[in-house]
């Protein structure tokens, strides 16, 4: 498999935990926080599913690009400077 993909993946895996347990963190209250962390799946799942697919795409596209940008956009840059 790609390793972008799965890099790609990872930070989606990473975007949902952080999704779901930072705004768990930041409040104040006294419900137990496995009850906090499911409340906040429930009322923001679909943003967070969006948010994950979203991140999936941006780190891929943003991966694939890297090598020609840094061929193609970086040289014509130096050679403008000179």
């Amino acid at each position: 498999m790609d390793s972008d993909i799965i890099v790609a993946i990872v930070a989606a895996m990473l975007n949902i935990v952080l999704s779901l347990i930072l705004p768990s963190l930041m409040k104040q209250s006294n419900i137990p926080f496995a009850e906090q962390v499911e409340k906040n799946y429930d009322c923001n799942r679909d943003v967070i599913m969006v948010s994950s697919v979203l991140t999936i795409i941006f780190v891929y596209v943003s991966l694939k690009i890297t090598p020609w940008v840094s061929t193609n956009v970086l040289q014509k840059l130096a050679r403008l400077s000179k």
